[in-house]
């Protein structure tokens, strides 16, 4: 398909492309004189009779396909009432096989182009409002006990308005309803923002039961954080993330930085590692609402940029401001592209499926009946490195 062919009733503005870690390809297409984000996904693939292969890998694939259609048929409907072109919730509006392949469409968003550095650059005023409009999008979520489930900041949209900016919640390919979660070898997400328990998950330590909303709550913790900071919070770079860190004790905290003490405390309770103890989204989105814009700022008493336990922080790049944004040693790479909007990567880290996580020796440390790590690094769990033998 290229620009100018029809596909299900939309006609392609452009040839479809693939970006980032080529999961899917996607495009844009206009339908009833309105714009609209067309993606394709890469896989599965329906067999039809001719496909090659045998009747059982034909069936195989069949049982897969009809899995995934489930899957995503069933988190459009529960979305459908929410669901309206201009909304805040950029949920699917058609989704449907041709041929081999299957679509997605949603609304268009004309983004702004802000990464976490630049709202950082913002001042508080306007990042409360952020702030404000993402916690009420995943309150709406929430609410229908749906768990987004890859809360990062390329799947919250920034789109500048009249009076200033607000955020789109994007991309529920791996959101479910609490209590049926994916298998952990087919989770799908960025593990820079996976929460301590979605490692359990994918671990093999922790039950399906842990993995409520309070998971994406950790997730809007860390990006708060950057929002306010224009980075994550700092930890020990040995555990590469920011939850392997958690579970091994860390506590994370934001630096010195002038927003209300309120909004500090909220975020710092929202990173906690028992997921009872993070604010539900109702409270956060409740504190949140209590706050004015022109509240004093300074949230606690300046002090070291290196805390007891806690990694320094260095400048980044330069932003378009011209100014430098703190950022941990560890470099970002890019992400799948946001669905809506313009292709972008994500501010941090990369793509990767459940059994393509691997992190480094000093990882999770095993429970007193999980078998020793093995020499020079830990597995996560049952994981296999299939991302390594791919660039071979």
């Amino acid at each position: 398909m290229r620009a100018g062919d029809v596909l299900h009733g939309y006609r392609l503005l452009e040839d479809f492309r693939v970006v980032g870690a080529g999961l899917s390809e996607w495009s844009f297409a206009e339908r009833d004189g309105r714009a609209y984000f067309i993606k394709r996904f890469l896989a599965p693939t329906y067999p039809d009779d001719d496909a090659p292969g045998s009747a059982k890998t034909k069936e195989r694939k069949r049982a897969r396909c009809a899995a995934f259609e489930a899957h995503h048929r069933g988190i459009q409907a529960a979305m459908a009432p929410l669901t309206t072109y201009g909304g805040n919730l950029i949920a699917t509006l058609d989704f449907f096989r041709e041929g081999a392949k299957y679509y997605k469409v949603t609304e268009k968003v004309d983004v702004a182009g802000l990464e976490p550095g630049d709202v950082a650059a913002l001042g508080f005023p306007a990042q409360l409002v952020l702030l404000k409009t993402v916690a009420h999008s995943l309150k709406i979520l929430h609410d229908l006990h749906i768990v987004h489930s890859d809360l990062k900041p390329s799947n919250v949209l920034i789109k500048r308005t009249e009076l200033g900016y607000t955020t789109k919640l994007i991309d529920f390919d791996s959101s479910y309803i609490v209590g049926n979660p994916p298998p952990p070898d087919e989770i799908v997400g960025t593990m820079n923002y996976y929460s301590p328990e979605l490692i359990g998950y994918i671990q093999g330590s922790a039950p399906a039961a842990v993995l409520t909303e309070a998971s994406d709550i950790f997730a809007l913790g860390l990006i708060y954080a950057e929002y306010l900071t224009g980075a994550p919070p700092a930890f020990d770079p040995d555990f590469h993330e920011a939850a392997i860190a958690v579970l091994n004790g860390a506590r994370l905290q934001l630096p010195p930085v002038d927003v209300p003490a309120p909004v500090v405390a909220l975020v710092e309770r929202m990173l906690l590692n028992d997921p009872t103890a993070r604010p539900s989204i109702a409270e956060v989105h409740a504190t949140l609402m209590g706050l004015r814009s022109e509240t004093p700022t300074l949230g606690r008493a300046p002090r070291p940029a290196t805390a007891p336990g806690r990694s320094p922080l260095r400048l980044g790049p330069s932003d378009a401001r011209g100014g430098s944004r703190p950022t941990t040693a560890r470099p970002a790479a890019p992400a799948e592209p946001a669905d809506p909007g313009e292709p972008r990567p994500a501010s941090r880290g990369s793509t990767l499926r459940g059994k393509g996580l691997r992190v480094a020796a000093k990882a999770v440390r095993p429970g007193p009946e999980a078998p020793p790590p093995g020499r020079g690094r830990a597995l996560l769990g049952k994981l296999i490195d299939k991302l390594e033998e791919r660039g071979r």
